[in-house]
């Protein structure tokens, strides 16, 4: 942070980096003052093919990010931040780093293209690396243009990561394999099954021994131990927020989720056009047929509507 042409943001759903790291700016996200990410309520519905008149309705949650203007003129000033986030979601505190991730990279590359002798470079800090990026989050369509911001970051865009985690088994091997691992005490038993498939002969004892800041540095030639000094704790945090008389106000009222899919069920069942009446003569049992096809049909059509001025 010393050094003026690299910036520092770290993600941490923990408040240990706000407690302890000292002088920096801190952006509390998924609070009533800055809440970028909100829920998409929409509810789909699909046909199941293999199973006749059946369907899924999909309850998923699926998150959109409410752009801001605020948080995007932050991440251009070159401060470094600490977004300190409270959403207990893996995959809403994954949504947030994705959009903060590709304004970052997009921002790069089009400063990168456009100043000749560019010398900024960002250094990105993941806190509890297995709750955004693990195994079964990571394989999801929206984690695509992630991996190839991951891939093309350092030669693209001058953006390094740093992934912390205590559950190695758990983060996704997508990620892992593009990192360098700073290794510490372990004892999981599948994290240390992992680990070990990695180390030297020599040095796969020594992992379950090490003491306190000391650490292997699995570089693929010397993979030194190295002992990091205690941290001492210098400055206060200063805390940042938008200012709330220029944000935009939730809307008040939410769709019902039950309303939503009732409704579309409805529609479901009635999407379906009805086939056209025979040429010719109708036999007197088909007129009678089609007669209570249309009392059916005006009955479900006002039992629907019955159901929607109930939801309302």
């Amino acid at each position: 942070m010393k050094n003026p042409d690299i910036t520092v943001i770290i993600f941490s759903p923990s408040t240990i980096w706000r407690r302890n790291f000292g002088s920096i700016n801190c952006v509390k996200v998924g609070t009533p003052n800055f809440n970028p990410i909100v829920e998409n309520e929409k509810v789909t519905l699909e046909p199941v093919p293999i199973l006749r008149d059946t369907i899924f309705i999909n309850l998923d949650k699926h998150w959109n990010y409410a752009r801001s203007e605020w948080l995007e003129k932050l991440l251009e000033s070159k401060k470094h931040l600490l977004f300190e986030i409270k959403y207990r979601n893996g995959r809403r505190i994954k949504a947030f780093e994705s959009v903060v991730l590709q304004y970052l990279y997009e921002m790069q590359e089009r400063r990168i293209d456009t100043i000749g002798d560019y010398k900024q470079h960002y250094l990105v800090v993941f806190e509890e690396l297995q709750n955004s990026f693990g195994t079964y989050s990571m394989n999801t369509d929206d984690s695509l243009d992630l991996l190839t911001i991951f891939t093309q970051s350092r030669s693209d865009a001058n953006i390094h990561y740093v992934g912390i985690g205590q559950r190695l088994n758990d983060i996704s091997t997508k990620i892992i394999e593009r990192l360098r691992p700073f290794i510490g005490l372990t004892l999981g038993e599948r994290s240390l099954a992992k680990i070990k498939a990695m180390l030297p002969d020599e040095l796969r004892p020594r992992i379950q021994q090490l003491p306190k800041r000391h650490w292997i540095y699995l570089n693929g030639k010397e993979n030194p131990e190295i002992i990091i000094p205690e941290f001492k704790r210098e400055g206060k945090t200063v805390y940042l927020k938008p200012d709330t008389a220029t944000q935009k106000p939730e809307p008040q009222k939410k769709s019902s989720v039950l309303k939503d899919v009732v409704k579309g069920v409805f529609n479901f069942i009635f999407s379906t056009p009805h086939t056209s009446k025979p040429k010719g003569k109708l036999s007197r049992e088909q007129q009678e047929q089609m007669k209570q096809d249309e009392t059916d049909e005006q009955d479900l059509n006002e039992e629907q509507e019955e159901y929607d001025s109930d939801l309302t």
